[in-house]
């Protein structure tokens, strides 16, 4: 590969590395909460930590892709197909970057994925649920005066109802 394109890809990955390591900052600053609110604050939080944490492992994800794209740079092999080592296309790597797989052999390594039984990919396949953690709720019957109606209270807010 032509050094100028080398080094506009090395450039591009390291912009790449500060604006992601940039952006993991920001995300730690969200991931810092307060413990205010009531229980839908806490939990409208906690899946917001999830949300957090699940993209904070794609973007680690994503750095080691672009370490490596760096390290393939430094030794001379980027640019270079790691199944057939022929040259992976410039078109291909300025759409994915970090690419390394020519396009020939990244198309014969999905066909092979998708022939994959279904049963195999799935962690879920066949399990039923279990009547042990279903919970039975109990029905109560309605009291005269507690229709469902706009003045309806909750039995356990009517202790909080100064009459």
């Amino acid at each position: 590969m032509e050094t100028t394109s080398t080094e506009h890809f090395k450039n591009l990955f390291l912009d790449l590395k500060k604006s992601q390591l940039m952006s993991e900052l920001s995300l730690e600053k969200e991931f810092e909460s307060s413990q205010k609110g009531d229980e839908v604050d806490h939990v409208t939080l906690e899946r917001e930590q999830e949300l957090l944490l699940k993209l904070k492992g794609r973007q680690n994800f994503f750095l080691k892709k672009v370490d490596s794209a760096l390290e393939r740079i430094e030794n001379g092999s980027f640019g270079c197909c790691i199944e057939c080592e022929d040259d992976i296309e410039l078109s291909r790597l300025y759409a994915r970057p970090t690419a390394n797989l020519c396009i020939g052999c990244k198309e014969d390594q999905e066909r092979i994925e998708t022939h994959i039984p279904y049963q195999k990919k799935s962690h879920t396949l066949g399990k039923t649920f279990n009547n042990k953690n279903v919970v039975k709720l109990p029905i109560k019957e309605e009291l005269p005066g507690e229709g469902m109606g706009s003045d309806a209270v909750l039995k356990f807010n009517r202790q909080n109802i100064k009459h």
